[in-house]
């Protein structure tokens, strides 16, 4: 995961309290039930904040707490299973002003997808909030480099194996074949 190499530059106070948020955010969708969206809302974002998520669609917009909310509560119904690497994340920070990349994947019903996700925080008292989000799905095409890299052999044959030895290889391509099976 060489993108995920590097710690960004925020001091570990707001490191520890983005990653908390980052957590938080996983853990939703992890469980995706309905009965809590109000509450996960209500710890992540701010109802009078300026919200904007973008979506891996072109019409993936939702700009603002109420479409913010139906967005996720559409995401956790008809999306599939999300997962990132939260602990992974890079995080920058300015004053109360934070910014995440990370890498994930979403699993549907057919298949796998590697993602990109970004974030925007902002600090409201003790906790960090969520004023923009980014889904983009990585379905570059190989390059000839590619090719030469043991690595992407490697995670051909994970998605050959299907099930569930495909699943960790996505989010933490970096896992040796051991690893991944054991899901470490």
């Amino acid at each position: 995961m060489q993108y995920l190499q590097q710690a960004g530059d925020a001091p570990p106070q707001v490191r520890s309290g983005v990653l908390t948020a980052l957590r938080a955010f996983q853990d939703g969708y992890i469980k995706r039930d309905p009965k809590n969206l109000d509450s996960f809302m209500n710890r992540l974002f701010a109802k009078n904040a300026d919200i904007l998520i973008q979506g891996t669609n072109a019409a993936e917009w939702a700009r603002g707490y109420p479409a913010a909310t139906e967005f996720i509560r559409k995401d956790w119904k008809d999306w599939g299973d999300f997962r990132f690497a939260a602990d992974d994340s890079v995080v920058w920070s300015s004053g109360d002003v934070a910014w995440i990349a990370t890498v994930g994947a979403v699993r549907s019903r057919k298949s796998d997808h590697p993602l990109r996700f970004s974030a925007i925080l902002t600090r409201s008292g003790d906790r960090w909030v969520f004023r923009e989000l980014h889904f983009q799905l990585d379905e570059r095409d190989a390059s000839s480099g590619d090719v030469l890299r043991p690595e992407t052999y490697l995670r051909l044959a994970r998605l050959a194996l299907g099930g569930t030895h495909q699943w960790p290889a996505l989010i933490r391509p970096d896992l040796s074949y051991t690893e991944s099976l054991s899901g470490r």
